[in-house]
């Protein structure tokens, strides 16, 4: 049998008689994928993950390098041939998306406008050359007779009856599109869209999930950080994922290129070393109850990893509270910080996260967490913007989180933190918990105590549910696997293989 490439590309020919079998052995032997299904079993590979890159764009070029085909999505026609060396521009307007090549209009379209990669075409030939079948992917079959999809081709082989090895790639090594944004260029893998939105141009990269990870994992973690706690992380984002898919489908794609989802930066921002630990545990996923878990994560749990319920609305059964001395390693740096504002700043900075004084006149601990550590509620008192006594107690808004919403309004690292108040006034200091500080007011005309400066003292980074981070580095550097890891971080959940299917 025979596998034959795009033209340019490598044409092998086999004996017919060769067994499905030496082929997928063949093949999975050179994948060092150890996650791959043994003989009899079948991968079953999840649809590509849709990335929203940009959002409201008036203008945004590209070029490619490989093989590619500009299409309409509503016609299904292929516009133009896209080669490199080609500089392609879409531009916002009233009328759609107004394409130019070279700085040449090409015209105007309502419909997304794709850059697809041309696809793969497997022939297979008998022994005399004949063809005999033909299919738009690649395909290995296990003992069942059923097929195992290859969506990710990047170091795979295939096996000649007389045992030589070749190894398959498009044909000009990878296919990339580069998206340029004033004076920045980024490459990424797969296809990319191009979408009306009510302000702007949409931007979307459709990728197999392997792939989509490849960019995720480097820019999530350190990629010099040991091979354990790298393999967690994959995991965590393949699952995390999967369990998002759709997300934001009312606006064409199903996750963000942000914090909002996950950090992915395309192949620029690849990494071997996190491109190994993807690849090692290929298809491998979290799951609670058969299904894969939104397994968030976050830098550093400050030693306390929490409740979801404590910092967000709702209750996640295998989310829940634990003590973390993982976290806490030589590496971590987010120990002991502190923030400091004055009345006048921490003002500016509540009122940048929605919440407005004209005068800020106190802040009071109302709620900590299950386990004591975090700030879930805080009350702020002063004024309003209209000079009548307001108090706002932030974590309390059922529509907004709960320890989270504290920390991102107040600008901290964490909710693990402490208070220290100095405060304006007039002998009032006995009534002043321990860490308030009161000093003599100035040409103020009643004896209230009023906020001048305030230090939070803390420890950890970002909202403290699921894996910490630097947990994951504390634990893999002690010894401890990556199963071991996410078993720890997240309760009751199963390490499943085949993308949990």
């Amino acid at each position: 049998m025979g596998i034959i490439l795009p033209p340019g590309g490598l044409c092998l020919v086999f004996k017919k008689r060769l067994s499905s079998v030496i082929l997928l052995l063949g093949l999975l032997a050179l994948l060092g994928y150890p996650a791959w299904p043994v003989l009899g079993e079948v991968v079953v590979a999840p649809h590509d993950v849709r990335v929203g890159l940009v959002q409201q764009a008036s203008q945004i070029a590209f070029s490619v390098t490989g093989h590619y085909q500009l299409v309409d999505y509503y016609t299904s026609k292929t516009i133009s041939e896209v080669v490199s060396g080609q500089r392609w521009e879409v531009c916002f307007s009233p009328s759609g998306l107004e394409l130019y090549r070279d700085g040449n209009r090409i015209g105007c379209f309502t419909g997304p406008l794709v850059v697809r990669g041309k696809v793969l075409q497997v022939d297979v030939l008998s022994g005399t050359g004949k063809q005999i079948e033909r299919e738009g992917g690649l395909h290995a079959l296990g003992a069942n007779g059923k097929k195992v999809v290859l969506d990710n081709l990047a170091g795979v082989s295939v096996m000649g009856a007389g045992g030589q090895m070749k190894k398959i790639a498009p044909a000009g090594g990878l296919n990339l599109v580069t998206l340029y944004q004033g004076d920045q260029a980024r490459r990424y893998r797969g296809n990319m869209e191009f979408r009306l939105d009510d302000k702007g141009i949409t931007v979307v990269n459709q990728l197999p999930i392997e792939e989509y990870l490849y960019g995720v994992v480097p820019a999530e973690m350190p990629a010099h950080w040991p091979g354990e706690a790298l393999k967690a992380q994959a995991v965590a984002a393949r699952s995390y994922v999967l369990a998002q898919m759709g997300t934001y489908a009312s606006q064409g794609f199903d996750v963000l290129a942000t914090q909002a989802s996950q950090v992915y930066r395309g192949y620029d921002g690849e990494h071997p070393a996190a491109s190994k630990a993807v690849d090692e545990t290929r298809g491998i996923v979290v799951t609670y109850r058969d299904r894969p878990i939104s397994a968030v994560f976050h830098s550093s749990s400050g030693g306390y990893t929490e409740n979801s319920e404590d910092i967000w609305k709702n209750q996640v059964d295998y989310l829940r509270a634990r003590p973390d001395p993982f976290d806490r390693n030589p590496q971590n740096k987010h120990y002991d910080w502190t923030r400091t504002y004055t009345a006048e700043q921490l003002k500016e900075q509540l009122a940048a996260s929605g919440y407005r004084f004209s005068e800020i006149y106190d802040l009071v601990e109302k709620e900590r967490t299950s386990t004591g550590q975090r700030v879930k509620c805080l009350a702020v008192s002063g004024l309003g913007l209209d000079g009548q006594p307001l108090t706002i107690e932030i974590g309390r808004d059922p529509l907004k989180g709960k320890a989270d919403e504290v920390r991102r309004a107040l600008g901290l690292k964490s909710a693990c933190f402490t208070m220290e108040k100095i405060m304006t006034g007039n002998g009032v200091s006995g009534q002043q918990p321990a860490e308030t500080q009161v000093v003599p007011g100035q040409g103020q005309q009643d004896n209230r105590p009023r906020l001048l400066k305030v230090t939070f003292r803390g420890s950890g980074w970002g909202h403290g549910v699921g894996m910490s981070q630097y947990g994951a580095l504390g634990m893999a550097s002690q010894g401890y696997s990556y199963q071991e890891i996410l078993k720890y971080y997240y309760a009751g959940v199963q390490i499943v293989s085949n993308y949990g299917a």
